[in-house]
């Protein structure tokens, strides 16, 4: 028993020996391989937690390592060997070719003695003496009498150099010579006179002023002061000195001479006497905008404004002072009393010579600006185109001062709406026959045709040139000669024929083979065109036989109501009638402003007409802009300076017929000038173009009963207005 006790004894022993020793095993085999896995950086921790409890955590990425910065290593350049043949072989053109190391030094070493041959200098004789710019030549150019132009401007050296004065005193922003672009030929900035080749009176009086100054200055620096009358007549001539103001400008910068120069406006306001100082700049371009940007109104001052000047504008305590006055009529004065014109005028010269300022004038010839010239030592001219001081032509600026005008303006519509009959064209009788037992024989009013000095271009016998428009009785027919742009209808009334003749307007496309209704027992006809779907009647009135549109002579060719019109506007654009530019603007402006409010479709054109003989060329004939044309623009077309003379007649003539009518609207010409009627045509060539046009004549001219205006106005059914501020008479190149 005791045997068997101690062999199950030792069994257990040998089983708890067992397995402590395989506890001791795995437990180093575990140690072993964990600390092989713990040196790997791909060890990853995992946690598993609900998804209400995770933490709301931002992911922060991880900083990316420094950048290292690789310094190329410094190797010994003796130790490199040197390719001293090179293999071309993978070129576009093999070739083989050996490249030799040039065997001479081509660098100096930095520490290289100087040689004397570099030290030594030449002697150099400085011989320094003053210059003065008055004794030096004038230039040629200057000098010489012929082809005097507008001057080179910012074509000269100095003034590209200078700038155009855009903000503050040499103002030149460049960031090379690509900015100035190569001198010549160029757009430009609209501010030009033309190719140069012809002489400019404005030019000319501007470069004889810079002579002028150039002899009697008596430093190398000046100031010049333009005196400028602002008044609303003086537009074209300030315009014309601005576009000029080079010509002044290069004769100083040719004998180097140093400029600066100021502006003095002057004009009459509701106010008073209204002045405006411009500070001295040396920048021609800024004097220039400001000029052209002038606030013209009413009349002038200009004996107040030479005084006023004196004592506003800053001179240059250096500098030789000059003023340039521009002003088209005679200086007057505010002050009223007893002598208070000469006692002015005798102040004005006394002032100049007191502070040694030489007075300029170009103005107008009267003995004053004459007298303030020579005493002042300054230099005289007449400013091309001025009106004689009685002969006033300026219009104030304001409705308030126009009230009268204005109304014109008003009437004329209340007059188209009251006649608002679309009358298309007009023919005139030209003669009759006879006729022998109602017989129409056509070598009988063929040769009538011949006698009356009428032969058609087409050729062939005159009935087969004929359409009758009234088929039962044959008592209407129409011929037109469309080569000479005439049309001819024939009458027939009892045992008489009447011939109407007047222009065919190629507006009015009728249809052929049409048929005219007898009405009225003979006096009317209406034309049914189908294919065009319009009526017209045709209707016979003093003498005439007039082409309406419509059923009927006041009706609407579309609805059969309404009022449908085209107005051209012929304006004067002769230099008398610049002064009165802005009032005619004004009223314009209301006929349009009354068109809008009444139930009329309208459209607008424009004939300017005016002969160029002076020194303002922009209208020279007459030119017709077509419809519609709006109030703005019809604002900018009269921004351009009035000059030259003015030929009515020859504008209707040749400019009248050149206007595109609606062939459904009335027709109606609305003239405004200030001068009596004038032209190569006789008056009744421009009354029939008018007439067979169908035209209705508005005209506000000149009050001559005989003159052709109120005659024109009549026979077309129009109004006739007087001017105000009309001329006595014609002047020329006005």
């Amino acid at each position: 028993m005791n045997r068997s006790y101690r062999r199950h004894r030792s069994m257990r022993a040998l089983l708890f020996s067992s397995v402590v020793h395989l506890c001791f095993a795995l437990i180093f085999m575990f140690s072993f391989y964990a600390q092989r896995h713990m040196g790997d950086e791909d060890v990853l921790a995992v946690e598993l937690i609900k998804p209400k409890d995770a933490p709301k955590q931002r992911r922060t990425l991880k900083p990316p390592p420094p950048k290292k910065l690789r310094v190329p290593q410094q190797t010994d350049p003796s130790a490199q060997t040197s390719q001293r043949h090179l293999d071309l072989t993978a070129s576009a053109n093999p070739i083989n070719e050996t490249l030799r190391q040039s065997e001479q030094v081509l660098l100096h070493s930095a520490t290289k003695s100087v040689s004397d041959i570099e030290t030594s200098l030449p002697d150099v004789t400085t011989d320094a003496r003053h210059f003065n710019s008055r004794a030096a030549p004038i230039h040629e150019s200057v000098a010489s009498p012929f082809k005097t132009t507008a001057g080179e401007g910012v074509e000269s050296l100095r003034q590209r150099v200078k700038g155009d004065g855009g903000d503050g005193f040499h103002k030149l922003e460049s960031t090379g010579t690509s900015e100035i672009g190569t001198i010549g030929d160029g757009d430009g900035d609209d501010e030009g006179t033309g190719d140069g080749d012809s002489t400019n009176p404005f030019a000319e009086a501007l470069e004889n002023i810079a002579n002028h100054i150039i002899a009697t200055r008596e430093l190398d620096k000046v100031n010049v002061v333009f005196v400028l009358d602002t008044s609303a007549s003086m537009r074209d001539n300030i315009q014309e000195v601005a576009a000029n103001l080079y010509a002044l400008t290069d004769a100083f910068d040719l004998v180097n001479l140093e400029y600066h120069l100021g502006m003095s406006e002057f004009s009459v306001r509701q106010t008073g006497q209204n002045l405006e100082i411009r500070t001295l700049l040396p920048d021609v371009g800024m004097l220039r905008r400001r000029m052209q940007k002038a606030t013209l109104s009413g009349n002038e001052h200009a004996l107040d404004a030479l005084i006023d000047t004196l004592h506003r504008i800053d001179f240059h305590a250096d500098a030789d002072k000059f003023i340039i006055l521009v002003t088209d009529e005679a200086a007057s004065t505010a002050f009223k009393g007893e002598d208070a014109y000469a006692k002015m005028r005798e102040k004005a010269i006394k002032e100049y010579q007191l502070q040694e300022i030489r007075a300029n004038v170009l103005g107008h010839p009267e003995l004053f600006q004459q007298q303030i010239a020579e005493e002042t030592g300054g230099l005289w001219q007449r400013i091309p185109g001025d009106i004689d001081s009685v002969s006033r032509t300026t219009l104030p600026s304001t409705h308030t001062g126009n009230a009268a005008f204005l109304k014109v303006f008003r009437d004329i519509v209340k007059d188209i709406r009251r006649n608002g009959g679309q009358m298309l064209f007009s023919m005139e009788s030209q003669f009759e026959v006879l006729l022998e037992d109602g017989d129409i024989p056509a070598k009988k009013l063929e040769r009538e045709f011949k006698k009356n000095g009428i032969s058609l271009s087409m050729g062939g016998s005159l009935f087969n040139n004929a359409k009758v428009w009234e088929k039962e009785k044959g008592d209407l027919w129409v011929i037109t000669d469309y080569a000479s742009g005439r049309t001819y209808t024939i009458r027939k009334q009892g045992d008489i024929l009447n011939v109407y003749a007047g222009i065919y307007p190629e507006s009015w496309n009728l249809g052929e083979n049409l048929t005219a209704m007898t009405q009225h027992r003979g006096s009317r006809w209406l034309i049914n065109d189908r294919n065009s779907r319009r009526m017209y009647t045709v209707r016979n009135e003093k003498n005439r036989l007039n082409i309406y549109a419509g059923g009927t002579p006041a009706a609407s060719p579309e609805k059969g109501f309404g009022t449908y019109v085209d107005i051209v506007v012929m304006l004067d654009y002769s230099r008398s009638m610049g002064g009165k530019s802005q009032a005619i603007m004004l009223g314009l402006s209301t006929l349009i402003g009354r068109l809008d409010i009444l139930p009329i479709k309208y459209r607008i054109g424009l004939i300017r007409f005016a002969e160029a003989k002076d020194a303002i060329k922009v209208i020279n004939g007459a030119v017709v802009t077509q419809m519609p044309l709006n109030e703005a623009m019809l604002a900018s077309y009269m921004e351009d300076p009035f000059g030259g003379d003015e030929h009515l007649i020859d504008a209707i003539v040749e400019g009248v017929p050149k206007v595109k009518f609606s062939p459904y609207a009335s027709r109606i010409l609305l003239i405004l000038t200030d001068e009596p009627t004038t032209g190569k045509y006789p008056p009744e060539r421009a009354l029939s173009v008018c007439q067979s046009l169908g035209i209705r004549a508005y005209v506000i001219g000149h009050p001559r009963p005989t003159d052709f205006q109120k005659t024109l106005a009549e026979q077309t059914g129009g109004v006739f207005f007087t001017m105000p501020k009309h001329l006595n008479k014609t002047y020329p190149n006005q």
